[in-house]
Order: structure tokens, then sequence, then C-alpha cells
């Protein structure tokens, strides 16, 4: 009885704790590229999952952003998330397969919202920096925004990115991390709006392959995916259409996770100022002079597997 009567003492302090967590983060605009490689997916999971973050839209960009909308909206749906606006980015060239497209497919195909429109319509409805832009994806949609009004674009807080490779790159075996840089995904694909977002004055969180390569262990994959919950079958079987169409492997490397877990936890990995410029190839290159960006040089893996598994394996743990 007094065990229970503590915990009941405890729970004003919880909910405190929770709303300002919330309120230190602020609203929240994911800008994805969902459908190609399952990295997006465990990290639009663990938003859905983590009631500090009030994610006030997703917006899709590159490639096929009508398909990538309908996963969107699929996935909300599996964690009772309808309400949340989507807006579809402008369509481009993809050179990549999108692995889950039967998934995707499945999904509701009503229209959206052009996501220009919807990004530029919250940032000018909120007060000037408040909500934070997490962009794992490459940067079309947000580039186009910066362009389409560069002023409205600056009343974002900070756009919290996964994207470049400043000291090391793409390791050979999944999870690791090579000795030396090399051009990223995300920016080789689209370097004119990297450089748009490099000059557009907002404030920049980047994570570049530094600090994202951490793979998910075959463990945890399989209790996850085990349970009931929508969401976590949702993963699982984007996971098993991912594993088999992918040229990379079956182990997941959870890159776009981790700008979402620093968010809920500035433990995981530590930003450092860095001025960086985008060469033609794709390369962040390091700079002399002022910093335009801070950035993660390393991650602390366990603490991001940790939290990524409490919210994924135990939902209850977030509440």
């Amino acid at each position: 009885m007094r065990w229970l009567m503590r915990c009941v003492a405890l729970l004003p302090l919880l909910m405190w704790a929770g709303n300002a967590r919330a309120a230190a983060i602020g609203p929240v605009i994911l800008d994805t590229d969902i459908g190609d490689d399952i990295d997006d997916a465990f990290a639009l999971a663990l938003v859905l999952r983590s009631p500090e973050i009030r994610l006030q839209a997703v917006t899709t960009s590159y490639g096929d952003t009508a398909l990538r909308t309908r996963l969107v909206r699929r996935l909300l749906h599996s964690a009772s998330r309808d309400g949340v606006a989507i807006g579809t980015g402008p369509s481009t060239a993809d050179p990549t397969r999108f692995t889950q497209a039967q998934w995707a497919a499945a999904g509701s195909g009503a229209p959206a919202p052009d996501a220009v429109a919807l990004l530029l319509d919250r940032l000018r409805a909120a007060p000037a920096g408040t909500i934070t832009l997490i962009a794992i994806a490459p940067l079309s949609t947000i580039g186009a925004a910066i362009a389409r009004d560069p002023v409205t674009f600056r009343r974002v807080r900070q756009v919290v990115m996964m994207g470049g490779s400043v000291r090391r790159g793409y390791g050979r075996v999944p999870g690791t991390t090579s000795a030396g840089p090399g051009a990223e995904y995300n920016i080789r694909a689209d370097t004119r709006d990297m450089r748009r977002l490099l000059a557009s004055g907002a404030s920049i969180v980047l994570m570049p392959l530094d600090a994202t390569e951490v793979a998910v262990p075959l463990a945890m994959r399989q209790a996850v995916f085990a349970r009931p919950d929508p969401l976590d079958r949702a993963l699982g079987a984007l996971y098993a259409q991912w594993s088999v169409n992918n040229p990379w492997g079956p182990v997941p490397v959870v890159f776009d996770v981790v700008p979402v877990a620093w968010l809920l936890d500035a433990s995981v990995c530590r930003p450092v100022p860095l001025r960086l410029a985008v060469r033609d190839d794709g390369a962040t290159v390091e700079q002399p002079g002022g910093a335009n960006v801070r950035a993660c040089l390393d991650v602390d893996r366990s603490r991001l597997l940790g939290l990524l598994r409490s919210r994924l394996q135990d939902p209850s743990a977030s509440r």
C-alpha cells in the first residue's frame, strides 16, 4: 500500500517532467524520404512513441514523394495519429530503389497539401523561433521552401538533420565508420539545397556519418517486431520488405534516428561548432572561419539503442 501511495505521489512530478521536456523541444516538423532505406521508418516510429515531441506535420522529400506520403499516412494510422498533417514535396528523379513500395501502395492515395506551402504556413502561424525542423532526407523540399520564402524560413528555431561526413564515412560493416570522410547520400543527392540551407541563416545541428552509423542488433529487432502493437507490426512489415529489396544487406543502420534521439536526450551526442562547405561531389568539407553548423562527431551507441529499445519494445516507458 505504501508503495502504491508513493507511486501516486510521484505521478504529478513525472507529468511535470514530461511536460517540461515537451516545452523544451517545442513543436516539430519532420521531413523524410521514407521508403528507400529503413532508418526513416525507425525515426518516425521513435517520434510517434515519444510524447515529448509535439509532431505538427510530416513532409515528404525526394523521389516519388506521393508514394512516400501514402507510406507516412499508413504508418501514422497504425499509431492512431491520423490527425498529424502530411505534405507532399516536389517529386524528383531518384536512383535509389523504393524498397517498401508494396506496403506504401496499400496506403490511402488521398491528395495531400503541397509540402512547401504547408511548411511555410506552419512557420508563419507559429511564433518565430519555436518550430524545430527534423530533416532526414535530401533537402529538395526544404530547399524549395527557402527559395520560395527565405524570410519565413528563417522563423525556424533550428534544423536538426542527418547528413554529411566530416571526419569519418561509411564503414565496410554496418554500424562502423571508415578512417576518413566520404560523400554522404543525403548531401550527394542534393548539393544545391544543402548549400541553400547553409546560406539561409538557420541554426543547423548536423548529425553526419561520424555520429550516425548505428546498427540495430538482431535480438532487438526480433523483440520489437514480435510485439502485437500495430505500430511495431507495421515497422516489422516495412523491415521485411526492405530486407529483401535493398542492396545493403539485412542489418539496419539507423542513421536517421540520431537527430530524433538527440532531441530527446542531448547526451546521445555532443555537437561542436564547425564551418562546412559542400563540394560538387557531395563531400562536406571543414573550412576556416566562423561556424555555420554544430555537428556531432561521435555518438553514444549504447545510450541511443537503449532509448530506441525502451520506446519501441516498451511503449509504456515513454508515458
